[in-house]
């Protein structure tokens, strides 16, 4: 049973779990998180549909502003928020490239009573690069700027084992 199928059998035998998925751009994540919608019957918040949602587009460079972010975070915490406080099991897609920000999911999962696990969707830097080069040429999903993802690289944080990981390697 490779990680993923124990992440499946995690997801089914849990209720009012945060499953943090963490890792870089072009990773994998959202390729990952529509499988395990697809086995199971976890609640999903994306910080992507969220951004989308309010109308910004990475293609067209248009961003939001510092307020603009901080009101796309806020509106996925508070949804995690209500849907664990309900039973659910929540699976919450970001990069999540920090410890400081796995820890304020972990926060609001206490703050309820839910319990957490971290799904490390790690894939080697130099996929990173090609899924985007490959994206970047064809325009199958949004391309995130060279240095965005650069920058994300530096500051990625691999998360720990008290983290209570699941690592996916794709």
């Amino acid at each position: 049973m490779n990680n993923l199928d124990n992440l499946t059998q995690a997801i089914l035998q849990t209720r009012k779990t945060l499953f943090i998925m963490c890792g870089l751009p072009y990773a994998g994540k959202s390729h990952i998180a529509k499988q395990l919608r697809s086995e199971t019957s976890i609640s999903y918040i994306s910080i992507d549909d969220i951004f989308h949602a309010k109308g910004f587009d990475w293609d067209t460079d248009k961003l939001p502003n510092e307020e603009g972010w901080q009101q796309i975070f806020t509106e996925s915490y508070e949804s995690t928020r209500q849907l664990l406080m309900s039973g659910n099991n929540v699976l919450y897609d970001s990069t999540n490239q920090t410890k400081e920000s796995r820890d304020k999911l972990r926060n609001i999962a206490n703050s309820v009573g839910a319990d957490t696990y971290v799904v490390y969707v790690n894939a080697p830097i130099s996929t990173i690069w090609q899924r985007w080069e490959e994206n970047n040429s064809n325009h199958q999903r949004s391309v995130v700027s060279r240095d965005l993802v650069q920058t994300t690289i530096d500051m990625f944080e691999e998360p720990s084992e008290e983290e209570k990981v699941f690592v996916v390697n794709n």
